[in-house]
């Protein structure tokens, strides 16, 4: 009975470690400005909407402004949805 627990915790912390570098590797860190139309378009060019949350809803009002966010990108209907985890304001 303990070697099949024994056995069993050190599979899931195989798991853990090999699934975690995965996860790890949707989070991005982007840089642009906040328009009116609730996204960011980056210094690319390349636009992302800003996914619902309660940090994405602070960055939908930060129109204007250039900042710094890191979030997890997802694909929607042809378009770039970042889930906001963080952000900052940056100094034009």
């Amino acid at each position: 009975m303990r070697r099949s627990l024994c056995v069993s915790i050190c599979a899931l912390i195989c798991l853990a470690l090999i699934a975690s570098p995965a996860l790890a590797a949707d989070t991005v860190t982007i840089v642009g400005t906040v328009n009116a139309d609730y996204q960011i378009v980056a210094e690319n060019d390349q636009v992302y909407e800003v996914g619902e949350g309660e940090k994405g809803d602070e960055v939908v009002e930060l129109v204007d402004k250039k900042v710094r966010v890191t979030g997890m990108v997802e694909e929607s209907e042809g378009a770039k949805v970042i889930t906001v985890i963080s952000y900052e304001v940056l100094e034009e």
